[in-house]
């Protein structure tokens, strides 16, 4: 039971050592870097001699489907570099994949740190996402963003342990991918011909609040969660935003 963990980065110099130096014990470590100008590349090469350059950007989605296919093994460990996997993961991942047969898709559970602390309500927590696959049975889809797994067909286990996520250490660095992520939400909706006005953007940013910070329980998290409700209402209102306008 082979593992190739399978990276895709850009301008990660921050963050991706950490993340390699919790994988190292992989098979394989393929990174595939989306043209970084910083030294992102260099920190990789500490770690793996597999790493490679694709710049033509077609959407996250594509980007992992780039990478998987640039792995030796079957079996996949999708992660991102601002994620973190402890000791006590890695035997699980280790001790659970020797079981496995090839449908076997293993979930982790992603808990987040924010505003100097982890967040465990508003949706973010529990956040079981499929990242260990075989890539004989299947692979990621093709979307732009918010990328996932194809589960068809596919029996999927839940790990107990957690993977530690450090994007939003910095909440300007936040509120800046939130923005991007709302680019590309927006070509997305122009895509598939959904209908558009600023009624609706409005609507869809109320919801977002009330959702995250009420039916999700965020205000159990405090000030840090009232700072995400804010933001993911945001976000609902410029992905509208910008499709309207494009």
């Amino acid at each position: 039971m082979k593992l190739s963990v399978c990276i895709i980065c850009k301008n990660e110099k921050d963050k991706i050592e950490r993340c390699l130096e919790s994988v190292k014990w992989a098979d394989e470590i393929i990174v595939l870097d989306s043209g970084s100008t910083d030294e992102t590349r260099a920190i990789a090469n500490k770690y793996t001699d597999k790493v490679f350059v694709r710049d033509d950007w077609q959407g996250f989605g594509e980007q992992r489907r780039r990478a998987e296919a640039l792995a030796t093994n079957d079996w996949i460990f999708a992660i991102d570099c601002d994620e973190v996997v402890s000791e006590r993961l890695k035997e699980e991942i280790i001790t659970t994949l020797a079981k496995c047969n090839e449908k076997n898709i293993l979930k982790l559970n992603r808990l987040t740190y924010l505003c100097g602390k982890f967040i465990r309500h508003s949706g973010w927590y529990p956040d079981r996402i499929a990242r260990i696959y075989n890539k004989k049975i299947t692979g990621y889809n093709q979307n732009l963003v918010h990328e996932s797994v194809v589960m068809l067909d596919c029996k999927p286990i839940e790990l107990k342990e957690n993977i530690l996520h450090f994007q939003h250490e910095d909440i300007f660095g936040y509120m800046n991918k939130r923005n991007h992520y709302a680019h590309i939400g927006a070509e997305q909706m122009v895509k598939k011909g959904k209908k558009l006005s600023l009624l609706k953007a409005s609507c869809s940013a109320f919801f977002a609040f009330i959702r995250h910070y009420f039916l999700r329980r965020g205000f159990l998290d405090g000030k840090a969660e009232f700072v995400i409700a804010v933001i993911q209402s945001q976000y609902s209102f410029n992905k509208y935003l910008f499709a309207y306008y494009k």
